[in-house]
């Protein structure tokens, strides 16, 4: 959806790009705060938060059936699967 988005403006040239570029920045924000907060468990929400936005995304386009070239009814699972395990990862750090 946001991704065929940015590749119809032609801010990228194909999906793959846009997928990266979001990966990257993913990953930036994840070390940029465990760099400021070490010692906080909160840092593991970051992928809790991008996993639950696939999630409803994935959602959103297999309900209204909307054809995307990024996001297809296995997100759903796969993106439920990931919350689960960051989520159940969030449970152990916090009782550690």
């Amino acid at each position: 959806m946001i991704f065929e988005w940015a590749v119809r403006k032609k801010l990228f040239r194909n999906i793959n790009h846009v997928l990266w570029f979001m990966m990257s920045v993913y990953i930036l924000a994840l070390i940029v705060a465990y760099y400021f907060y070490p010692n906080s468990k909160i840092v593991i929400l970051l992928p809790i938060a991008i996993h639950l936005t696939a999630f409803f995304q994935a959602i959103y386009s297999y309900i209204k059936k909307i054809s995307s070239e990024s996001i297809s009814r296995d997100c759903i699972w796969w993106n439920l699967f990931m919350l689960f395990i960051y989520s159940l990862l969030l449970f152990v750090i916090k009782l550690s």
